[in-house]
């Protein structure tokens, strides 16, 4: 009998129109580099005495069953834009073909679901978690490499099988960026000498628990939404420190850019500075890394937006 092995893995994926349900039809074959979402139902130790004529133990109870993981994806042309979805909710579209501009905003009220199947297909095995909602996002900026994104899930249920839900799956053409097509920008300027930046956005996501026969949690709530980070520079100017120092915001913006019609783009509206030390660590040039936190703007009227630029019309991330 053939072993699993990830070269066969398959992750697919499709929205739910009611919560924590498994849609039917075809689903999204999806490109990852790496998930372990998954179910995990913990033992608890039975520490009752005088079940049996010793010291021994008797049997263990089931506790709450928890849905979470993480799935490193590539950042592409395409596929990257349903991962933003969840993480933001549907976009705005504008634009034609093959230029369509989808803007992804943070702080929106209610988010989408989706049901995520992890497939072994060797064994076979199928494992359909529902409810899934994205709570984190992770990216870093360095001058060379691919570029990929780290997601943080959390869902309600998981149901594993000896076939497939997923139908027959479609798939979007696979155009992945890569960080060497990376700029940065400090209101509306580039910003010089980067060597590297980090980036963390959390949705805050609440598990909710409440007492239910199946010991599934009850949803995953969304809390306050935040950005934190890290920009590394050589020290040639002061632009960042007097920032810092002085504690005024500036809009800074991330972005990936293939041509006119081809990018993604996050803007920080509002990010504040972190004060930080200018160390010489030998003969070498000299760095300061920069912590910071984005904060809501009033004129944006969010905190952070993530616009895709690709050839692929608004019903794709409706």
């Amino acid at each position: 009998m053939p072993r699993a092995i990830g070269a066969n893995a398959r992750l697919l994926m499709i929205p739910e129109a009611s919560y924590g349900t498994a849609p039917s039809g075809n689903w999204r074959r999806m490109p990852f580099l790496s998930c372990n979402l998954g179910a995990e139902q913990p033992l608890l130790d039975a520490d009752v005495i005088g079940i049996g004529g010793n010291r021994d133990t008797g049997a263990p109870l089931l506790d709450t069953v928890t849905v979470a993981g993480q799935a490193v994806v590539p950042i592409d042309l395409i596929n990257f834009g349903h991962w933003l979805r969840l993480l933001f909710g549907p976009p705005t579209t504008s634009g034609t073909s093959p230029n369509f501009i989808h803007s992804f905003g943070s702080g929106l009220a209610a988010l989408p679901s989706n049901s995520i199947e992890i497939g072994y297909p060797d064994v076979p095995n199928y494992d359909v978690c529902t409810g899934v909602r994205a709570d984190t996002l992770e990216m870093d900026f360095t001058p060379t490499g691919a570029a990929s994104a780290t997601i943080g899930l959390l869902g309600q249920g998981s149901l594993r099988g000896a076939t497939s839900s997923g139908g027959t799956p479609s798939g979007a053409a696979f155009t992945a960026f890569n960080k060497a097509q990376g700029s940065i920008t400090r209101a509306g300027s580039a910003l010089a000498q980067v060597t590297g930046a980090r980036l963390s956005f959390s949705n805050g996501m609440e598990t909710v628990r409440t007492i239910r026969a199946d010991r599934k949690v009850e949803g995953v709530d969304p809390g306050i939404a935040r950005c934190i980070g890290q920009i590394t520079v050589r020290f040639e100017n002061t632009v960042l420190l007097a920032q810092a120092q002085g504690g005024t915001p500036a809009e800074f913006a991330m972005a990936f850019t293939m041509d006119a019609n081809r990018s993604l783009t996050i803007t920080l509206h509002e990010v504040y500075l972190a004060l930080a030390k200018t160390p010489i660590e030998g003969p070498a040039g000299v760095e300061a890394s920069f912590d910071f936190r984005a904060a809501f703007n009033a004129t944006a009227g969010r905190m952070m937006t993530v616009v895709l630029r690709n050839q692929q019309a608004g019903s794709e991330y409706g």
